[in-house]
């Protein structure tokens, strides 16, 4: 028997020794883990102002508070992928957890904004370790029949931590420090951490060979720094100003640097190999495309729901946008369930037409649709979010060669990041210097039009890319 057979047996092996305790186990402390990351990100985003007040500094430095993170998250993630791969999936993860709930509760102790900001990379670290690595543990770890309904869990837990954060953070702005913005998770970092090393099985892994490609490394982060930079400043600038269009020939010039590099590296930064794979270069832009597509709307309902327009408290507008993840935690496990068992295309174009149906709606009747109607919409929306990621996060594993399941697993998780900083970048960039009624309105369904066109898009390249997979179906 070859190698690879013998490999494979191994894996199948280690999959299916674990207990049913141990998996649940396994995948409690990891789910808690995606939720708190989220949960952390999201936080801050409604206390800016807060905390802004307090060390008495610029807006435009504190955001960094929020968007420092993600940067560092998304910039990271495919390192630590690789170092997943090179050092074992679970000592990453487990040392993520430890790094990220130290970054916690020192972050809590800030004396001023720079020291805030430097261990706010430190909880960046720390969260991009067990990001870029969760996904694989699930791969490697649980039975092939209950993947997909695992890797829904999984999301939902994404979800949820994303959505419940702005949330505390609110009610944490009106009644307590600031410093429990980054203590109020910490208890549960602990637990996860503890249950982290009891319950993941500790499989000893191979090292492979090869140093990480650093210079792609710093490439891919200048990269995604400088189109955040576009994104963020492109209505203020002009989008089609000289600045903006300058902008953007020096992304592309930097795009194609980093790719020509990576090629000519024996051990590139990002796996070129697996990349080449159709279904798993299409089930990636999906995943970004999909957390644009509910970033922007994340980002740009609360301002409508406490605007001139439709003036709500905003405790009254987080029970609006519960809408949202309530749908998404209905339909992500239950997606996950039928991926299993039916496949993963159909119900990634059915997620995708229900959001598309809910901006197109969005973009008919925002200036005159009712608080119950708004709610309906975001449901719609989460429905079809959770009809997408847990199909397709399964979707591409299973098309992922193995030797590269901890790397795409890390662009998984960069993937979701991105989109997520993407998303809140071009809803918050739309949306800056617009300060009349009739001109946010204008930009809300700019913005509503912008993701109608994403969406689309998605859907034709899945008919193109996954054509043949049809057929046989």
């Amino acid at each position: 028997m070859s190698r690879d057979g013998i490999n494979m047996m191994a894996a199948k092996d280690i999959e299916f020794k674990s207990t049913h305790g141990q998996r649940l186990g396994m995948m409690a402390a990891i789910c808690m883990g995606a939720f708190i990351s989220h949960f952390t990100a999201g936080i801050v985003n409604v206390s800016l102002p807060f905390i802004v007040n307090y060390f008495q500094t610029e807006l435009g430095k504190g955001l960094w508070i929020t968007t420092g993170y993600l940067l560092v998250i998304t910039a990271l993630l495919p390192i630590m992928g690789k170092l997943g791969d090179r050092y074992g999936f679970r000592r990453i993860h487990n040392l993520g957890f430890v790094i990220f709930t130290v970054g916690s509760i020192l972050v809590a102790f800030s004396p001023n904004l720079p020291i805030l900001l430097t261990l706010r990379v430190v909880q960046g670290v720390g969260a991009a370790m067990f990001q870029a690595t969760n996904i694989a543990l699930i791969t490697i770890h649980m039975p092939k029949e209950q993947r997909g309904r695992a890797l829904g869990i999984l999301s939902t837990a994404v979800a949820l931590g994303g959505m419940t954060g702005p949330i505390a953070g609110g009610l944490i702005a009106e009644w307590l420090s600031w410093k429990w913005l980054f203590l109020i998770h910490v208890p549960v970092a602990i637990v996860a951490t503890i249950m982290a090393y009891r319950y993941i099985p500790n499989r000893v892994q191979k090292r492979k060979p090869g140093a990480i490609s650093f210079v792609g490394a710093s490439l891919f982060m200048v990269f995604i720094t400088l189109v955040l930079l576009v994104i963020t400043n492109g209505s203020k600038w002009g989008w089609v100003s000289v600045r903006t269009m300058t902008s953007l020939v020096g992304v592309s010039l930097l795009l194609i640097t980093f790719l020509f590099w990576e090629r000519k590296q024996k051990n590139p930064f990002l796996p070129l190999q697996a990349l080449k794979i159709p279904t798993v270069a299409g089930g990636l832009i999906v995943s970004c495309a999909s957390f644009i597509l509910s970033n922007t709307l994340l980002v740009l309902i609360p301002f409508y729901l406490m605007g001139a327009s439709a003036p709500f408290s905003s405790s009254t507008t987080g029970y609006i946008m519960a809408a949202y993840p309530i749908a998404l935690a209905f339909a992500g496990p239950l997606a996950g369930y039928c991926s299993d068992r039916y496949g993963s295309h159909r119900l990634m174009l059915m997620g995708l037409s229900c959001m598309g149906s809910g901006f197109i709606l969005l973009l008919v009747y925002l200036d005159h649709i009712p608080i119950y109607g708004i709610a309906a919409i975001l449901s719609l929306i989460g429905l079809g979010m959770g009809l997408i990621a847990s199909p397709n996060n399964s979707f591409i594993m299973q098309q992922t060669p193995r030797e590269h399941v901890g790397s795409i697993g890390g662009l998984i998780a960069l993937t979701r990041n991105a989109g997520m900083v993407f998303g809140s970048a071009l809803g918050l960039g739309v949306m800056s210097g617009e300060t009349g009624q009739g001109s946010q309105l204008q930009a809300f369904k700019l913005v509503f039009e912008i993701n109608i066109f994403i969406c689309l898009s998605v859907i034709v390249l899945m008919v193109v890319i996954n054509r043949r997979t049809f057929k046989s179906a």
